[in-house]
């Protein structure tokens, strides 16, 4: 029985061997290939930038798959669109006053460059260091000597001005670095207190006289419309004396045509009764009521008879 599990165990022995003898050259294998990768892939965005024992291929490799010499190191520099913000950087003007300001850049590696940027500064993080941030300082320094007053800040030109100035400057500075600067914000200016208790002062001194102002014209709006009313009051009472003095105008016309008609009347007939008397005598007989007049004396009543109107009478 011991000499069976002797056998079995040589047999054993010599499987593991075997078995080691494989899988050991196999490990190796997988190590190296591991270690030295014939292959490599760049993502989207990036650009591969190989060394072999420090010297930097001057050929940069595009996004994708690529096979290369294991032996060779791929650093993959990010191309993409980045934002670098700095924030109270100090601005001095014209008037020996410094103002705080916050920009913002877009900025980004030139694909076609990264080799060299690489070669000469490092990645994208010794790029803002070394290159970037110290120009954008400088630059906004040098801008803000144009600026007269550091009240001027706050105008849109200047700011404007200032923008496009900063940019053009990185521009013609930093493309020969592999640095691409898309745009320069400028976010936020922080006057000196004195000259913004002054910006505020004077801005309340031209609401006051903006609100003055209006009430002027208000006020002149109300007087306007209290001269107009006026001088329709007036145009009213003007029409109405009109009317009321052609009324009496026309009612005194009526009044002495009337009485001239009257007094024409009253002449012509007393013309008439002077030239015919017996109209008198014919009226008088008209009113007589048949009685003739008397006068009493005592207790008899004696008509009274004018004979001298028989004497007339007579042919």
């Amino acid at each position: 029985m011991s000499q069976n599990t002797i056998n079995i165990d040589e047999a054993s022995l010599q499987k593991a061997k075997w078995i080691g003898k494989l899988i050991i050259p196999f490990l190796l294998l997988v190590f190296v290939f591991s270690a030295l990768t014939p292959f490599t892939t760049i993502p989207a965005g990036h650009v591969g930038v190989a060394s072999l024992f420090g010297k930097v291929d001057p050929a940069e490799l595009p996004e994708g798959f690529h096979i290369i010499n294991p032996l060779k190191k791929i650093q993959k520099i990010d191309c993409r669109n980045k934002e670098l913000t700095l924030l109270d950087v100090g601005v001095p003007s014209q008037d020996q006053l410094t103002t705080e300001v916050d920009v913002t850049l877009k900025w980004r590696i030139d694909r076609n460059m990264a080799a060299e940027a690489v070669q000469e500064t490092g990645d994208a993080a010794a790029l803002e260091s070394v290159h970037l941030t110290p120009k954008l300082r400088s630059l906004i320094r040098e801008a803000g000597k144009g600026i007269e007053n550091a009240e001027d800040f706050y105008k849109d030109d200047i700011q404007v001005f200032m923008q496009t100035r900063i940019l053009e400057g990185l521009v013609d500075n930093l493309a020969e670095k592999g640095i691409l600067v898309e745009e320069v914000l400028l976010r936020r200016f922080d006057l000196p207190r004195m000259i913004v208790q002054g910006v505020e002062e004077k801005k309340q001194q031209k609401q006051l006289a903006e609100r003055q102002i209006e009430e002027l014209k208000r006020f002149t709006t109300e007087q306007e419309g209290k001269q107009v009313q006026a001088k329709a009051e007036k145009m009213a009472a003007i029409e109405e004396a009109e009317k009321r003095i052609a009324l009496a105008d026309a009612k005194a016309y009526e009044i002495t045509a009337q009485a001239k008609a009257q007094a024409e009347a009253i002449d012509i007939e007393g013309e008439a009764l002077r030239k015919n008397p017996e109209i008198l005598e014919l009226r008088a007989i008209e009113k007589w009521d048949g009685s003739v007049p008397r006068v009493t004396l005592g207790d008899n009543a004696i008509p009274l008879i004018n004979l001298n109107d028989f004497d007339k009478k007579k042919p």
